[in-house]
């Protein structure tokens, strides 16, 4: 009984040891400005009408989709449109400090609204974070997945903030 008594405590010591050292180290948070420098839309209109021939729902009726001239029904981006963003990265307001580049990929669902993918290249690693994004929308906010070197295991948030015509701000909070 003493043994196992032992056994237990010694197990206990060693999981507090590793709880430990796997703690959350203090987070920091990068602001960075963002200019674009390259976006490529990818129109899927082709696929649409494609879908209504042969799809789940017996949809067969263009009008839903399209108007009297062939054109689709309002304005994009509509579901299954991507466009790619890439953006030069800057480490101040003013925009003088260059500190990496950003690539956003983002795909299209309903409402305008969109799920992307963002790679950061910063000088301390690449940083990833995905989530929603409101099409038009002044603000939003992505999840850290993770990264490369110093944002290995990385977790946290990006804000991003419009801050004028020409610049996003993007608030990175990054926890490991």
């Amino acid at each position: 009984m003493r043994r196992t008594a032992l056994s237990f405590a010694a197990l206990l010591a060693a999981c507090a040891a590793a709880s430990a050292s796997a703690a959350p180290s203090a987070g920091q948070t990068l602001t960075v400005y963002a200019v674009p420098a390259t976006v490529q839309f990818m129109n899927h209109a082709d696929d649409r009408l494609r879908g209504m021939a042969t799809n789940p729902f017996n949809l067969k009726d263009e009008s839903v989709i399209l108007n009297a001239n062939g054109k689709e029904k309002g304005k994009g981006p509509f579901p299954g449109d991507d466009v790619l963003y890439g953006f030069k990265l800057f480490g101040d307001a003013k925009l003088t400090k260059h500190t990496g580049t950003a690539l956003f990929t983002c795909y299209y669902t309903f409402a305008k609204r969109a799920t992307c993918d963002s790679y950061f290249d910063l000088p301390k690693g690449l940083l990833l974070a995905s989530g929603p994004v409101q099409f038009g929308a002044s603000h939003f906010t992505l999840g850290v997945v993770g990264g490369t070197k110093a944002y290995f295991g990385a977790l946290g948030q990006v804000e991003s903030v419009s801050v004028s015509t020409k610049a996003q701000r993007f608030d990175l909070q990054v926890k490991k």
